[in-house]
């Protein structure tokens, strides 16, 4: 709920803006503690602001499971250390949920914000509604959206991942996370619920670059991806249902890779 209370407070700036993401400081490494950095970003991996009451799950190279609350008092980064006892690779997650507000507007659905800010634009300028849009009250449907945030890292060598956290959206790579290589095609199968998923999302972020020099790509009848990542250096995926603007919303769920392309 805190969580909710901090991206109300920024509305909309950070919620069409910002995503929450996770990423080791590095992602192969021979050190025997490393930080770990997440948080809210505008722009890939660089983090404004801090997550709030977030739990991480840390399942080690043998399969054994932990957990970590930061106690950090940065506002724009949430920071732990991670002990690297075994060598091998660690898996790590958290999820981060707020609220949605949906309004039906010309027979599609689009975000509600009830708020005066956004009004010097036209709707057209906009991907969400305010209560000035309207002659008469709207109809509205209440929403979560959730994200589930990951990433990997290595200690001296790669281990077998597994995935032990219960999390809606799965995805399997066809490579070990730590060694995907620029240039070299890996496919990604997503489900949800253990169901394969077609037509899912994939957008792919590249550190530094903005919103729009992002790539999509849609998972097939068999909720399979291509990707080839075109540079060396670190990516975030996103990856979600795709969204009919026309059918009535339901809960939203996300989930976000860090990644580093060899």
């Amino acid at each position: 709920m805190k969580n909710y209370i901090f991206l109300v407070a920024l509305i909309p700036s950070i919620v069409f803006a910002h995503e929450p993401y996770v990423a080791p400081l590095a992602f192969f490494t021979k050190n025997t503690q490393i930080p770990v950095i997440s948080g809210y970003a505008e722009v890939p991996f660089a983090s404004e602001y801090a997550l709030k009451d977030v739990v991480f799950h840390i399942t080690q190279p043998d399969q054994s499971q932990t957990t970590v609350t930061p106690n950090t008092q940065l506002k724009s980064a949430t920071v732990f250390d991670l002990a690297l006892k075994l060598d091998g690779t660690y898996y790590i997650s958290s999820k981060v949920s707020y609220p949605l507000q949906y309004a039906l507007y010309n027979k599609e659905w689009k975000i509600f914000y009830d708020t005066t800010e956004g009004k010097e634009k036209s709707i057209a300028e906009r991907d969400y509604v305010i209560p000035g849009d309207f002659k008469k009250t709207p109809q509205l449907k209440n929403v979560t959206r959730e994200w589930s945030i990951e990433t990997y890292l290595s200690k001296n060598k790669l281990t077998e991942v597994k995935e032990k956290i219960d999390f809606p959206l799965q995805v399997k790579f066809s490579s070990h996370p730590n060694n995907i290589k620029a240039g070299h095609p890996v496919s990604l199968a997503v489900s949800k619920n253990n169901k394969l998923l077609t037509k899912a999302e994939i957008v792919i972020k590249e550190k530094g670059q903005s919103e729009q020099n992002t790539k999509t790509v849609l998972t097939d009848l068999k909720g399979r991806a291509n990707l080839t990542f075109p540079a060396a250096g670190q990516y975030l995926l996103e990856i979600t249902e795709t969204q009919n603007p026309k059918a009535e919303p339901v809960n939203q769920y996300y989930k976000i890779i860090s990644l580093s392309v060899n």
